[in-house]
């Protein structure tokens, strides 16, 4: 099986999660950040998986954009969507697909997770600090942990989940026999 993971990155979770993906398919995938890729062509691959972070319910407008302008394309080959946020509720991340993917692809995709996110305050300016502080903040009161201190990097990114979702697309392309 060859697939593509189309990604876009706001801080480095979503690349990080990508990274995690191309292992865990045993290297059978390449891996193309969106803010510098051109010319997709979906007959190189059997397989298509596209990644984002989400803020305040919103895909990066790279990856919005490269899914309107490749709607028909990617209706061609299995597709599977990966997340980088906090959420983890199921009702949360079909919201996330509704809104941020054209309904064809919404109803085309047939793998989708979330995969844990971070907040790299080593890497905020003050102000994205503060915001991501009182959001960790809030994340950690309602999971029933200890709240970070808003200084050191907070990373929930999974490598469970990341098994499970290379898993799927494992299955999937074995019984498409890719």
């Amino acid at each position: 099986m060859k697939a593509i993971i189309l990604y876009s990155t706001a801080h480095g979770s979503t690349a990080v999660c990508a990274n995690k993906i191309v292992k865990a398919l045993d290297g059978q995938a390449q891996l193309e950040d969106l803010k510098h890729f051109n010319g997709f062509d979906p007959d190189k691959y059997d397989f298509v998986i596209i990644g984002t972070p989400i803020y305040g319910g919103s895909a990066l407008k790279e990856v919005k954009a490269f899914c309107n302008e490749n709607s028909a394309k990617l209706l061609q080959k299995p597709l599977a969507v990966f997340f980088s946020c906090l959420s983890e509720n199921e009702k949360n991340i079909d919201g996330f697909l509704k809104q941020n993917f054209p309904p064809e692809l919404v109803t085309h995709i047939s793998i989708c997770s979330a995969l844990g996110g971070a907040f790299y305050f080593t890497k905020l300016n003050f102000i994205e600090r503060l915001i991501d502080k009182a959001l960790v903040k809030a994340y950690a009161k309602s999971a029933g942990i200890p709240t970070p201190d808003g200084k050191t990097d907070f990373v929930t990114i999974s490598d469970e989940k990341i098994t499970k979702f290379a898993e799927k697309i494992k299955a999937e392309g074995a019984a498409n026999d890719f």
